[in-house]
């Protein structure tokens, strides 16, 4: 199975109150008690106003079908979504181990998509907000919340409208959310007039691609998230990997690398590796910051193109990219290119997966950065 990596506000940053008289609902902890049911009905006719605050929580677990479910279980055996890393939520420390049988000692202890409601900002754009929970073998506690599709910017506050938003409990299910291939805003491109910004490249400019030559960017989409947890971008000092000037990138944007132990081990001497399998805490490290503005570059064809003086991809359209989009960069990418269902995208590089490509950095005494 792979590993998943989903980030949550704790159960601590949600505060709730009731519309009628601003107090807190009658009823106790809406987040915790929407286990048992639609809690945040309970509180009628007063609407309520849902507000989330601090930094997120990665909770990292194993993964069978790319999505987070309710109730991952077959009678008393867990078959999916264990937790596979230590997480500690609001005081209480959670401990996986190796255990799928719920009934024994130490039982098994995996996550759960437990409900989903809907909720509403201000000029009534909808949020679909998931209660996550940890069930440690028949016990189960909503831990926090995170969002399915688009996240609400920082500060918004949104309500939930009695005979509006609607609850599910049971059954529910979210493709989890996997950070896109993209540049930090600042990142220079080469053109074939010289680098530009990325957030000053449009569509139709020309980029330089390695093996291409110049070729027409076709969409740049952007996207600005919460930089604090796993969407952290990755920042390459100068010179780590050839580059001229301190690169950053999504964590799971590829950079291409060169070496003949590439070759031998994986047939190919010239791979794609992800950021953040190469980070190393010095010359390559996480930048946790509290809004990070990425940016997506495609074209015609998934290339190389040059960032800060070193070779990384574009925008592949593969369904794990294309999926964190939102509706409106989908529809925008769907017109300008309506052959992608039938005539998909091919790699040009070979890609490592995070095992591969570390083993790769330990097979070249990779104690810098440098291949």
């Amino acid at each position: 199975m792979a590993q998943q990596t989903i980030s949550i506000f704790a159960t601590s940053g949600v505060s709730i109150t009731r519309d009628l008289d601003g107090k807190t609902p009658q009823n106790g902890n809406v987040i915790t008690n929407a286990l048992n049911g639609n809690a945040f009905s309970w509180e009628r006719p007063s609407d309520l106003t849902i507000k989330i605050s601090g930094p997120t929580t990665s909770i990292t677990f194993e993964d069978a079908d790319g999505v987070l479910t309710d109730d991952p279980f077959s009678g008393s055996s867990v078959i999916d979504q264990r937790l596979t890393q230590a997480v500690t939520l609001d005081g209480v420390t959670y401990t996986p181990n190796a255990e799928t049988t719920r009934w024994k000692f130490p039982a098994p202890v995996n996550v759960e998509n437990e409900y989903e409601v809907t909720l509403y900002d201000g000029a009534g754009t909808a949020y679909r907000m998931v209660g996550v929970s940890i069930t440690t073998g028949y016990t189960t506690k909503v831990v926090g919340v995170m969002f399915d599709g688009a996240q609400p910017p920082a500060g918004t506050v949104l309500h939930y409208i009695q005979g509006v938003s609607t609850y599910a409990g049971s059954g529910q299910s979210l493709v989890i959310p996997t950070a896109a291939v993209c540049f930090l805003a600042g990142t220079l491109i080469e053109t074939p007039t010289g680098p530009v910004a990325i957030e000053d490249l449009q569509a139709g400019m020309l980029v330089q691609t390695l093996g291409k030559g110049a070729q027409p960017i076709r969409w740049i989409g952007r996207s600005t998230v919460c930089g604090l947890g796993t969407l952290a971008p990755v920042r390459f000092a100068a010179g780590a990997i050839g580059n001229n000037r301190d690169l950053f990138l999504s964590p799971n944007h590829r950079v291409l690398l060169q070496s003949p132990l590439a070759e031998l081990n994986y047939g190919e001497s010239d791979v794609l590796v992800p950021a953040k399998a190469l980070v190393n805490g010095t010359t390559v490290a996480r930048v946790p910051q509290r809004r990070a503005d990425y940016l997506h570059l495609m074209l015609d064809s998934h290339e190389m193109v040059f960032c800060e003086g070193i070779a990384s991809e574009s925008l592949f359209s593969g369904d794990i990219a294309l999926g964190v989009l939102c509706a409106e960069a989908l529809a925008e990418i769907q017109a300008i290119f309506p052959q992608l269902h039938t005539h998909p995208m091919r790699f040009g590089h070979l890609g490592l997966t995070m095992s591969q490509a570390q083993h790769l950095a330990r097979l070249n005494n990779y104690g810098g950065v440098h291949l």
